[in-house]
């Protein structure tokens, strides 16, 4: 990923962390709120691929994990796996997916991924959820990721400098790839 990437990403994801901060953790539904990080991961998979999407969770795995009382690392990993997850197994690039699979994507990945941090949290021996606490957490994220998916996507285009027309040509900066 380029230097212009990275500045961007780091643009996306510090008005993330203002936005799950400020706002989300505020907005708090059945005992659970909205998870913009696992959010990002699962655009980013769905906008740049397996690869890039894979880095993407890392990085916002890792700043998730500052706001969390679990082991440090935990949602990198589980953040990486839903981004190259969606990444692979996503028919279409994210620049020609329609609305309504965008918000698919987010709704199935959130599903996923929330699941798979709890059983990590199992396999860790951490603290975890009760089964009726642990489907109000997966409503409430895959919900309002769903919700936000379209805006997600459109930030993740302007990152990796996708065009939203279906036709357009991608952008890719010299040398660029991973």
């Amino acid at each position: 990923m380029t230097l212009r990437v990275w500045r961007r990403l780091f643009v996306v994801g510090f008005v993330a962390v203002l936005f799950q901060v400020c706002a989300l953790q505020q907005l708090v539904f059945l005992g659970a709120h909205p998870d913009t990080f696992l959010l990002l991961a699962i655009c980013a998979g769905l906008v740049a691929g397996p690869q890039a999407g894979a880095v993407v969770g890392f990085v916002v795995g890792l700043v998730a994990d500052v706001f969390m009382p679990t082991p440090y690392g935990l949602s990198a990993l589980c953040y990486v796996l839903v981004a190259f997850g969606v990444g692979i197994g996503t028919p279409l690039q994210g620049d020609r997916a329609p609305h309504l699979f965008q918000v698919a994507t987010a709704f199935v990945g959130s599903i996923g991924g929330t699941l798979l941090y709890e059983v990590l949290m199992i396999l860790l021996g951490q603290p975890h959820l009760p089964r009726g606490e642990l489907t109000d957490v997966i409503v409430v994220v895959s919900v309002a990721n769903a919700a936000l998916a379209v805006p997600a996507v459109w930030a993740l285009r302007w990152v990796f400098a996708v065009p939203s027309r279906p036709g357009g040509r991608q952008v890719t900066p010299a040398g660029g790839g991973l």
